[in-house]
């Protein structure tokens, strides 16, 4: 068996991940999607696969790299690539297990939750004011698409990549409404963002406490806003 374990790497708590299996001296396959995401493992002894996969992907990964078992701590919102992984680790007859970042509760009479961005959207065209994004780019366009008035009250916060500006630019958002920037984010950062771009209202996505969703809900409390959040999926696996 050429790795022990396999993990699909998405977020901080992949690093985690790794950092038991390797106390545990497992010797580790990391697959990521991007260079920046391989850049984040670099510091690990551990082999890096670096692009992403279809579901024939990782199929034709796990044969080439023959494994004791797949663990899947990509997003808890990257529903597809779960689906995808699971269904490729099935068919390869490998072991599967999905690794789940602990949920937060709020106490904060003003959370809306909703259960994705087409809600939230839905609920967004009930209420008046500037809107600010903190979904990232995967979505902004379902906003735009589907909020009225978008161009004059989306805001939208992603991070500071090429193809973040990319995807907001074809989706029709205006230069100044985009903000780029790398997490981590404080309750501040968010303050003066909602200060900013006039914000009655922020939706986000509910990706626990190191999604720093814990820090949004403090900043709309004390902004005074709403906040949107959308439900994580429900997934099966192992809890942080």
């Amino acid at each position: 068996m050429k790795y022990d374990v396999i993990v699909i790497a998405g977020t901080t708590e992949a690093r985690e991940v790794i950092e038991r299996q390797l106390k545990e001296h497992k010797k580790v396959l990391a697959s990521v999607a991007t260079e920046l995401g391989a850049q984040m493992l670099a510091e690990y002894p551990v082999d890096v696969h670096t692009g992403r996969l279809d579901e024939e992907g990782f199929v034709r990964l796990f044969a080439a790299n023959p494994c004791g078992k797949v663990i899947d701590a990509s997003h808890p919102f990257a529903q597809v690539v779960t689906e995808t992984v699971r269904r490729a680790a099935a068919e390869a007859g490998i072991p599967y297990e999905r690794y789940e970042r602990s949920q937060l509760h709020y106490d904060y009479d003003r959370i809306i939750p909703v259960s994705d961005a087409a809600e939230a959207a839905e609920y967004l065209n009930t209420t008046g004011g500037n809107v600010l994004l903190t979904t990232g780019v995967n979505t902004a366009a379902v906003y735009a698409e589907r909020v009225k008035d978008a161009k004059q009250r989306l805001y939208i916060r992603v991070l500071d990549t090429p193809a973040s500006y990319e995807g907001c630019a074809s989706a029709g958002y205006p230069e100044d409404h985009v903000f780029g920037e790398m997490p981590p984010y404080t309750v501040e950062d968010n303050l003066r963002l909602i200060e900013k771009t006039g914000a009655a209202v922020m939706v986000s996505k509910d990706s626990g406490k190191t999604g720093g969703v814990d820090i949004k809900i403090e900043a709309c409390r004390r902004a005074g806003i709403d906040c949107v959040l959308i439900r994580r999926p429900e997934a099966q696996g192992s809890e942080a």
